[in-house]
């Protein structure tokens, strides 16, 4: 369970700055697979018009070979509540499929050391979205490269002290605008075997400048709110700006 004092996903703010709590629950299973799920608060703003939950399915399987340790599986998020039936889209905002927003990956991932890569490969349409013109965005994709370096050997940050180093793309198929970097800074402290706290520096080069929004494609410029018809309320951020995010985490309490 952690608490986080604003959600991002990639990268990109799913609560609007606002504080989310979120719970993942899972277990292994013989042979090395596992089955789990994850649950956030999310603002419908974010792209999920009517909902205000992201509810994550997941199965995998683990092996190690060598000094590589693999990780592959599918990976499911749907929205509940979110009803984009009758969704009106602008022309400079992609077009979208009915129904509730839902996204499916499949994924691979291969650790040595301190340093894991992974690709995440989209065979829905990329969270319900199509392209300006209609086209599938299945095909879309996430890159991601994650470093967890302990600083056990700085005597004077013995004691569960780790930094952290993250660069990730994401490429959206059909859609240049909504490709995008994303980078983190961080470091982590194991308090004890419950608990942990996280404090990292996230940017991205996303489109979300609000004050062009009117007249080019900025996809990443979110009102805080989003009801099933479309219609934004609230106030419009810059998803992907700079920001700071402290979380706190209970593992296995």
């Amino acid at each position: 369970m952690t608490a986080v004092q604003d959600y991002r996903s990639y990268g990109i703010d799913q609560s609007h700055g606002l504080p989310a709590l979120q719970i993942e629950l899972g277990t292994v299973l013989p042979n090395h697979f596992y089955v789990g799920m994850f649950n956030s608060n999310v603002t419908s703003g974010a792209g999920f018009p009517g909902g205000s939950l992201e509810t994550d399915l997941f199965v995998g399987w683990f092996h190690e070979v060598n000094d590589y340790h693999i990780n592959a599986g599918v990976y499911g998020t749907i929205y509940p509540g979110s009803n984009v039936q009758n969704y009106v889209s602008s022309p400079i905002y992609p077009s979208i499929t009915s129904g509730m927003v839902h996204n499916g990956d499949v994924f691979v991932a291969v650790r040595k050391g301190p340093i894991t890569i992974q690709e995440n490969l989209t065979f829905t349409n990329f969270s319900s979205y199509k392209s300006p013109t209609g086209a599938t965005t299945a095909g879309s994709s996430y890159t991601n490269i994650t470093g967890a370096f302990p600083m056990s050997t700085w005597t004077w940050a013995n004691g569960g002290w780790s930094l952290m180093a993250h660069t990730g793309y994401q490429f959206f198929n059909h859609y240049s605008a909504g490709s995008y970097f994303d980078w983190q800074l961080g470091i982590s402290k194991q308090i004890d075997r419950t608990w942990s706290v996280n404090l990292s520096y996230i940017q991205t080069n996303a489109r979300g400048n609000c004050n062009v929004a009117a007249t080019s494609a900025q996809p990443y410029c979110y009102a805080k709110y989003q009801n099933a018809n479309g219609t934004g309320t609230g106030s419009n951020i810059n998803a992907g700006g700079p920001t700071a995010v402290l979380s706190i985490t209970a593992t296995n309490f």
